[in-house]
């Protein structure tokens, strides 16, 4: 009787495993299709200022840049997979908004497990990185 509850608690918890592992994953392509929901952010400084902000946010945190395209406005990053993380794909669009006097920054998370309520909210600490750059830069 022991053993059968022990052959079935084992199954069902390989199963959890195995759907977990495979099921509800994300990549860099996901993010990046996920344009359009990710969080805005609309700044009054000029693209170049707001694209060097987003840059350096970005490389002053974990994430590894994979792509970066100025003139397209286009920054792909991922987060590690660690101890408590599965890693993230970040996608960052940076748009002129209204000339040379407004841009558009849209920061798109996805967790590459969507499982892993522990991934990093990369929208929420670029944002805010960002937005702490810019203020400390004057007009």
């Amino acid at each position: 009787m022991k053993t059968q509850i022990m052959k079935h608690f084992f199954l069902s918890a390989c199963v959890v495993i195995i759907l977990s592992v495979t099921t509800g994953c994300s990549t860099l392509a996901d993010a990046k299709a996920a344009r359009g929901t990710g969080t805005i952010r609309i700044y009054d400084k000029p693209y170049d200022v707001v694209w060097d902000a987003v840059l350096a946010s970005i490389k002053s945190t974990s994430l590894a840049l994979v792509v970066e395209n100025k003139s397209d406005g286009t920054i792909l990053a991922q987060g590690a997979i660690g101890v408590f993380s599965w890693g993230e794909n970040v996608a960052v669009y940076v748009d002129d908004a209204d000339g040379k006097v407004k841009t558009r920054v849209e920061i798109i998370n996805k967790r590459a497990l969507a499982t892993n309520i522990t991934a990093a909210d990369w929208e929420n600490r670029l944002s805010s990185a960002i937005d702490s750059r810019l203020a400390t830069q004057g007009h």
